[in-house]
C-alpha cells in the first residue's frame, strides 16, 4: 500500500509541474509575440501561446478527473473493509 501512495504522489506531482511548464510556456510565447515586429511569426507565436493554454488545461483537467476517480475507489475499497467487520 506504501508504494502505491508513493506512486500516486509521483504522478500528480508530475502533471503539476507539467501543466506549470505549460503555462509558463504560455506567457513566454505571448509576451515574445508582443515584441516581434514581423506579422506572420507574431500569429505563430501567438498560436503556440493558445495551444499551451489549451494544452496545461486539458493536462490539468485529466488530473482532477484522476484525483476524483481515485477518491471513488478509495470510498469503495474503505466500504468493502468495513462491511466484514460489522458481520462478525
Amino acid at each position: 500500500m506504501g508504494k502505491q501512495v508513493h506512486l500516486n504522489l509521483k504522478i500528480e506531482s508530475a502533471i503539476v509541474v507539467v501543466t506549470a511548464v505549460c503555462l509558463f510556456l504560455t506567457f513566454y510565447f505571448s509576451m515574445l509575440s508582443l515584441q516581434m515586429v514581423d506579422d506572420a511569426l507574431k500569429g505563430q507565436l501567438v498560436i503556440l501561446a493558445v495551444l499551451s493554454l489549451l494544452t496545461a488545461i486539458i493536462i490539468f483537467g485529466c488530473l482532477i478527473i484522476y484525483i476524483g476517480i481515485r477518491q471513488v475507489f478509495v470510498r469503495v475499497e474503505s466500504r468493502k473493509s468495513e462491511k466484514p467487520a460489522e458481520n462478525e
